[in-house]
């Protein structure tokens, strides 16, 4: 299943050698921890670039997070799961 969210989180996120790394973030009450990393990019919005990171929770479930650097905030754009 698909949803499409724009809801904002809170990220746990480390910083290692000039690399930003989302580690787990808490949605509707619950802390999701990342098992992987699948993908990341960036887009410029005006003056701002938007990093986006694909990751994968523990159930295979895949997200996809935003950090947006003019709040500073994080925002979960989407969801996928499997069968439920």
């Amino acid at each position: 299943m698909f949803e499409s969210l724009d809801d904002p989180v809170d990220v746990l996120t480390s910083f290692v050698d000039g690399a930003m790394r989302p580690l787990r973030f808490r949605w509707q009450g619950r802390v999701v921890p990342i098992s992987k990393v699948t993908g990341q990019w960036n887009r410029r919005e005006g003056q701002s670039v938007m990093r986006y990171f694909a990751v994968q929770g523990p159930n295979q479930e895949t997200y996809e997070l935003c950090f947006d650097p003019r709040g500073p905030r994080w925002i979960l754009n989407r969801a996928w799961s499997g069968p439920g």
